[in-house]
């Protein structure tokens, strides 16, 4: 017997393969738990890092996705869209994040003004950064970054490893978009030029979050739905 395999139009069948957010939020006040499943694949590696980059702690940060996960969804009628769903669910992971270091008395915030003595701020040395493998210089980062105070931390995270817009970073942390221009900048500032530009050149990404981790997440958080 003869098939005769008909190929769908390469537009329909990059819709059915890659549904853009909006339309799984509708399949999922429609009643489709499992569409849920493609939102979390899609957004644990961006959400993640919101996250680590607020607590300094692998641990502390899969918990705190799994919480807003959770809230995510049951609040999925408050999301107005049909734009910035990614920055919807940023603020939500940020304000985990932030609840739980208040929680546990462990913040640390700078003031954004100019005049304070905090704006140069330094850390170490990293040394003959030339010479390190591409592995050894993203631990060095990584740990370059977690000496930044929070809220320089996370906005650089954002903007120069996950490479959000100002807006988009101004939206996920609820703050205006001059303050996420200072933020950034003193961020920068602090890491020192070498750290830019070895980071750009290689197209290193700190706090990578596939395989086994975002598996755990998403059965985690589909066990709960």
């Amino acid at each position: 017997m003869n098939l005769q395999i008909f190929a769908l139009p390469s537009r329909s069948l990059k819709k059915l393969r890659y549904p853009t957010d909006s339309e799984l939020v509708m399949r999922i006040r429609s009643g489709e738990t499992k569409a849920f499943e493609i939102v979390m694949r899609r957004h644990n590696q961006r959400l993640y890092r919101i996250a680590r980059s607020i607590l300094r702690d692998e641990h502390e940060s899969m918990d705190v996705l799994q919480e807003a996960y959770v809230k995510a969804y049951y609040k999925l009628d408050q999301f107005n869209g049909p734009n910035s769903f990614a920055s919807w669910l940023s603020r939500i992971v940020s304000n985990e994040a932030l609840m739980r270091i208040r929680k546990n008395g462990r913040i640390h915030y700078t003031l954004d003004d100019p005049m304070h003595s905090h704006q140069d701020i330094e850390s170490s040395d990293p040394g003959p950064v030339d010479e390190v493998s591409a592995q050894q210089l993203r631990k060095l980062l990584e740990h370059a970054i977690d000496t930044l105070p929070v809220d320089y931390r996370s906005v650089y995270v954002m903007r120069a490893i996950h490479h959000l817009s100002t807006i988009e970073t101004a939206k996920s942390l609820d703050v205006t978009e001059q303050v996420v221009k200072t933020r950034y900048l003193r961020a920068k500032r602090a890491l020192r030029k070498i750290f830019e530009k070895h980071m750009e050149k290689a197209d290193l990404k700190v706090h990578d979050f596939a395989g086994r981790r975002c598996n755990f997440i998403v059965r985690k958080v589909m066990g709960r739905l």
